[in-house]
């Protein structure tokens, strides 16, 4: 009897520190080029997120934000278009202002309720860096996923400070 529920907590125990953790993946879609700290850079408010028939109207603010929030270690020149907008809508004196323009694109954005559901938040946001030429630098893409087992559930926005952190040590070459 002591070894079947010396089992039980074992096993209660490995599921619980195993569905405590978010995963990350994200990948640069070309070779890697590093930038220098105090670049200039615009930010695109990326077009919100949706998953099924349920539309999230503050995701694009929220990826806006985390992006902003992090590239602050790297530079003070940022500035934030807050609606979405394409490349070529860019005038050309604005580009000028700038270094580098990012364009994210909300891919994937589904709160799930985690706490109560045990069914993971996931993420999935591409990042197209431009130059002030309109040229495609990179692109980066992050997919995140929450924990099964949250003790407090937590918006999909918290899965972007550490990819976006991560991305951002490559791009300056801080790794």
């Amino acid at each position: 009897m002591k070894k079947i529920i010396s089992a039980l907590i074992f096993l209660t125990a490995t599921f619980l520190m195993s569905g405590c953790t978010a995963s990350y993946q994200s990948e640069f879609m070309a070779p890697q080029s590093y930038m220098q700290d105090r670049t200039s850079f615009l930010i695109v408010t990326p077009e919100f997120g949706r998953y099924e028939t349920i539309d999230y109207p503050t995701s694009g603010i929220d990826v806006a934000s985390a992006l902003e929030k992090e590239l602050k270690q790297y530079s003070p020149q940022i500035a934030t278009i807050p609606t979405p907008v394409t490349i070529e809508n860019i005038s050309d004196e604005d580009l000028q202002k700038f270094d580098y323009i990012f364009i994210p694109q909300i891919l994937h954005w589904e709160d799930r309720a985690t706490g109560w559901s045990m069914r993971p938040d996931r993420i999935k946001v591409r990042f197209d860096i431009f130059n002030n030429q309109r040229k495609l630098v990179n692109s980066y893409l992050i997919t995140g996923r929450s924990a099964y087992i949250v003790w407090i559930s937590k918006a999909p926005n918290s899965l972007l400070r550490k990819p976006i952190r991560d991305m951002l040590k490559k791009l300056f070459n801080k790794d």
